[in-house]
This record gives C-alpha cells, sequence and structure tokens, in this order.
C-alpha cells in the first residue's frame, strides 16, 4: 500500500460527527434493493495477460481512455504473468452500469482448481494490484483464487479517488462498487477453475471493508467477511433516514449479515481509523464475529494476511471443496 493511500484516509472521516445508535437489523432501514442490477444473459470478460504497469504497487496504472473498445470475450489459452509467486491474469468486463471494470485474477502457481473464491477489494487511492501483493500471496498458499476489481475513479478507470468519499457522489460510486463485486460473483459461476458453490469470502481493506459491508450482507453468495482496518463512523441520526445515506453505512448494512462469520483486523495504533470508529463497527456486527489487533499502524503486519487466509481456510464451507463441485459448469476458454 503506498503512502498516499495511508496519508489520505483523515478526509474520510473529517465530515462526519454527531451520534446515533445502530438500530436493530429488523427496523434499521438498510436496502439491499437499492444495489440490484439487471444481470446480463452472458457476462462478457477479456481475459489477457498484465502488463507489467498492471500489476505495478508503485505506480497508478494509465487510466483507459474514455473510448476504449468494449470487452470480447476470450478465446483459447491465455498465458498469465507471475506476481510474487502467483500466477495472475489481468480481466475486463462492462458492468451492469454501462462502466469498463478492470480486474486481477490470481490463482495458486501450481494447480488447476476448483479453487474457492475471495474477492478482495482494495483501499481508497490504492488499486487491484495493490491489494493482490497484500493478500493473494497468504490466500493462494492455503488454495484460494482470488479476484480484485479497481473500484470507480481508480487505478486504471479514470477520475479522481477522492470523489469516492464526496458526500454527492458517495452513494452513486458506492452503488457502482458494489454492483461491481457481485458481477465479479457472477463471473466466477461461470468458470471451472472458480468453485463459488460452498460460498465466496470477500476481503476489504479501509476503504474496501466499507464496501464490502455492504456488498457482502446485499449477496447471500458471500458467506464471510474479513474486514481490514475497518471502522464506522458516528453518523448523526437525521442523517440515515435518507436512504441513499443510509444505504452506505456500514454498521446498518452488517446487521444483515448475521449468522455468517466476520473477521475484523485492526491496527492498535492506526491514525486513521481510529479504536472509536473500529469499536463502532465490531460492536454493530452481528455474530459470529471476531477481532484482532496488531501492533501496528494503518499498514497492518504481513502476518495479518496469513492469519487472515488460515482463518478462512478453515470454515467448513472453504476446506477442501469437491473436485466435481464445477462438473456443470462450462468448461470455456480463458
Amino acid at each position: 500500500m503506498n503512502r498516499l493511500t495511508i496519508s489520505c484516509l483523515p478526509l474520510l472521516f473529517a465530515c462526519f460527527a454527531g451520534a446515533a445508535e445502530a438500530p436493530r437489523a429488523a427496523d434499521n432501514g438498510w436496502d439491499a434493493k437499492l444495489f440490484a442490477y439487471d444481470r446480463p444473459d452472458e457476462l462478457v470478460v477479456e481475459v489477457t495477460t498484465p502488463t507489467e504497469a498492471q500489476t505495478s504497487i508503485w505506480h497508478r496504472p494509465a487510466p483507459m481512455p474514455a473510448d476504449a473498445p468494449d470487452p470480447v470475450r476470450t478465446t483459447g489459452d491465455v498465458k498469465p504473468s507471475s506476481m510474487g509467486g502467483v500466477r495472475v491474469w489481468h480481466l475486463r468486463f462492462k458492468d451492469a452500469t454501462g462502466q469498463i471494470v478492470p480486474a486481477l485474477l490470481c490463482e495458486p502457481k501450481e494447480g488447476s482448481g476448483p479453487w474457492p473464491l475471495v474477492v478482495a477489494i482494495h483501499g481508497l487511492t490504492s488499486n487491484k494490484a495493490q491489494v493482490c501483493w497484500q493478500i493473494a500471496g497468504a490466500l493462494t498458499a492455503r488454495g484460494f483464487g482470488v479476484l480484485a476489481p479497481d473500484l470507480p475513479c481508480h487505478g486504471e478507470r479514470a477520475g479522481d479517488p477522492f470523489s469516492m468519499i464526496d458526500d454527492k457522489k458517495r452513494f452513486a460510486l458506492w452503488r457502482d462498487a458494489v454492483i461491481d463485486v457481485h458481477q465479479l460473483i457472477d463471473f466466477a459461476q461461470t468458470r471451472h477453475e472458480l468453485n463459488e458453490r460452498p460460498g465466496v469470502a470477500l476481503v476489504g481493506y479501509s476503504l474496501g471493508s466499507w464496501i464490502g459491508s455492504i456488498a457482502g450482507p446485499g449477496d447471500e453468495r458471500v458467506r464471510a467477511m474479513v474486514l481490514m482496518v475497518g471502522g464506522a463512523w458516528d453518523t448523526p441520526a437525521q442523517w440515515l433516514k435518507d436512504p441513499k445515506f443510509g444505504a452506505t453505512d456500514p454498521r446498518l448494512s452488517l446487521a444483515h449479515f448475521a449468522g455468517r462469520p466476520l473477521l475484523f483486523l485492526n491496527g492498535k495504533d492506526d491514525r486513521i481509523v481510529k479504536r472509536d470508529l473500529s469499536d463502532r463497527l465490531f460492536a454493530a456486527a452481528p455474530e459470529p464475529k471476531k477481532q484482532t489487533f496488531y501492533d501496528s499502524g494503518h499498514l497492518l503486519p504481513g502476518r495479518a494476511y496469513t492469519d487472515a487466509a488460515a482463518w478462512l481456510a478453515e470454515l467448513p464451507a472453504f476446506v477442501k471443496p469437491p473436485a466435481a463441485a464445477h462438473a456443470e459448469k462450462p468448461n470455456r476458454d480463458r
């Protein structure tokens, strides 16, 4: 994660003040239908070998031009690149809102799956490559496949990343991000090398944990989540009366994740997502849940990623999926 990702996040919280108790799930007003989308008969996904820029953690890749061609479904084998010993492919698809979404697919360095699926969601000013460098190595070592999109206005998607925290733009952009996460799961349902049937896990980092907190409760296919350096604002109750504003409050959405496991990983000395924010989100979350604090700031130590992978690997849904799990899936070329 770059320094800009860490240093700019205080702006995410500066505009929120006041106090409100998180209402119960039965009456808190959060509505997953606000994130509904029309699922196409076929999600066309273009698969290519990533360029060096598309897997670099040091610089934001060049944004796609406004007139970028639509993705074309790839036929034939596509050679992966290697990123820290992980096999990586570059994806592009047009989402339900008409936007082209770049993503990375990471698989273990050996084998053909089917791999249980994790969708990884990066933080503010970060991108898909950075979150893959953080978490994909630990996850693929445990036999997971990882899909990671660029959030709106991030990575190869043109725009100002800080639009994601603009009060006037936040709901529309977060809705796009949630739909993109759900459509990556749609994509996995067509792939013989990915096994989403027992359930999918979401791993979100910082802003990605906010997006995950909304995407997970809104999709029954998501059976577990790891929320890293996430938290919740002490948002005034009157603001939550606006359905679109309340839709982005993770306390309201997480109340609808009851019965599905949650792991919260936070830094003891995090100056960005401070202890009151992380405690607020954990208190609002339903059981089963677990929280671990590390001797770190906003950037968690490497042990946190291996801990997350180990926790997911021990969940019943992700223990050694049967080899025949995808027998009925189309055996499509990459």
